[in-house]
């Protein structure tokens, strides 16, 4: 008789009557000596809750790792025809990204997510720059374009005052306010009330007295000042989309043509419509030219109000652009300022 067989239906089928049947096994395996056959089992374990983790990199341009898991191979236990242990390991490879300078950011937004200032545009600045150098453009000048809101004594005068602002992270940038010492405070021929791109060109808007005849507002204005560089805000004072590109188009090439670098500046107001038209030229012209943009309109998302005082046109002003202070982050003109000097910082390390 096949003594397992029988041990084995015992334990199953009569579990009261295990022990007795035990000991009558023991017996008659003692009498017989017989050998037994024993079978060891080993547990399943197969790992639950594999844990994943998806990184999320904050710089720009977004990149996102490819991840291959690693698997350990299924494993089956010899001599153990009913069990199999399967062991399944996913690894995460978490990649270390560097993290970004808080000096480099505003309000949470990276430097170039605001400032376009790819390789085509540095390559451009270089081009136009060599036009100033050979003009003998003042390299240590710059100029400003725009309406009263460029007309304000809160935009980037107080960069000619060292009593008026306080960089704090942000004190990298003193050098390049040096380099521009006295073009903060100046106004020059091409701010007014009111301007738009249609009236720089316009009889009766350049200053009689410092301009020659036969010269616009912003020829005027090179000859006088020589600028290396023309900062431009424009577009609130413009309601013809059709008229503002093509004054745009001839403010880019005549400054471009004269060795003066232009820089786009788009504006918080929707004055011209909800549809941001003169915003979205700007940002066009600014690819297709190949110049320099400060995306103000993106940065004013990031503000209360946009930024913008009661009129919303005009910007919500503090009285000291103190960067060490949360209060400055939440106003316009401080804000607005800011981001040209880190502008005007990556033009001057472009063509140095």
């Amino acid at each position: 008789m096949d003594l397992s067989r029988v041990l084995t239906v015992t334990m199953i089928r009569r579990p009261l009557l295990f022990v007795v049947g035990m000991a009558t096994a023991v017996a008659i395996l003692l009498i017989s000596c017989s050998q037994s056959t024993t079978t060891a089992s080993q547990p399943t374990t197969r790992p639950t809750n594999i844990p994943t983790n998806t990184p999320t990199p904050t710089t720009k341009p977004t990149h996102t790792p490819t991840l291959t898991p690693t698997n350990q191979p299924t494993h089956t236990p010899t001599n153990t025809p009913t069990l199999t242990a399967t062991a399944t390991e996913t690894a995460t490879a978490t990649p270390t990204a560097t993290p970004i300078p808080p000096e480099k950011m505003i309000n949470g937004l990276y430097v170039d997510e605001f400032i376009w200032m790819d390789g085509a545009v540095r390559d451009s600045v270089r081009a136009i720059y060599e036009r100033t150098i050979a003009q003998n453009r003042n390299p240590n000048a710059f100029s400003k374009i725009g309406d009263s809101v460029v007309m304000s004594p809160h935009y980037l005068t107080r960069f000619d005052d060292p009593k008026q602002y306080n960089l704090g992270i942000y004190d990298y940038l003193q050098p390049t306010i040096d380099h521009f010492a006295g073009s903060f405070t100046r106004y020059g021929i091409v701010s007014h009330v009111s301007l738009s791109a249609r009236t720089l060109y316009e009889l009766g808007w350049a200053d009689e007295e410092l301009c020659k005849p036969d010269e616009n507002a912003v020829e005027c204005e090179i000859r006088l000042h020589q600028p290396a560089i023309m900062l431009i805000r424009l577009g609130t004072n413009d309601q013809v989309i059709n008229l503002y590109d093509q004054n745009m188009r001839k403010l880019i090439d005549l400054l471009i043509l004269n060795g003066v670098i232009p820089v786009l500046i788009t504006k918080a107001d929707r004055f011209e419509g909800d549809d941001n038209r003169n915003n979205e030229l700007l940002r066009e012209l600014a690819v297709e030219y190949a110049v320099p943009l400060i995306d103000f309109d993106l940065l004013a998302d990031t503000l209360p109000e946009r930024g913008l005082s009661g009129d919303y046109v005009h910007m919500t002003m503090s009285g000291y652009n103190d960067y060490a202070q949360d209060s400055s982050f939440k106003k316009g003109y401080p804000i607005n300022d800011l981001a040209i000097l880190m502008a005007l910082d990556a033009i001057v390390n472009t063509v140095q």
